[in-house]
């Protein structure tokens, strides 16, 4: 590429693709992207769950200044939400550095 690596790539979930990003490009920072994620709630969470909670999931992703204060509202909310043991969003709170503005 002309000019060195790309600073950034930003992809879906695929795992192909995440390892094809690390391969070709080592030092280039994956991210996920965040709409891809955000619009599997809906889908993933009980319908009531979704319901009554996105719109706390919401801030927790969007209206956070930092790190900290992302995990903290993510940890309310799913325990509110009664998911603490929801596995897709367990796998997302561990992908969390790839996709939450916070941590951008």
């Amino acid at each position: 590429m002309p000019g060195g690596e790309p600073k950034t790539i930003i992809t879906n979930q695929d795992a192909a693709m995440a390892r094809a990003i690390s391969i070709a490009f080592p030092t280039t920072f994956h991210r996920l992207y965040i709409w891809h994620i955000t619009s599997k709630f809906s889908v993933k969470l009980p319908h009531s769950a979704y319901k009554e909670y996105w719109r706390e999931f919401q801030k927790a992703i969007w209206d956070t200044d930092n790190k900290d204060e992302f995990d903290a509202k993510w940890n309310i909310v799913v325990t509110k939400a009664g998911l603490t043991d929801h596995p897709w969003l367990s796998s997302m709170f561990d992908l969390r550095e790839s996709w939450v503005p916070a941590y951008a």
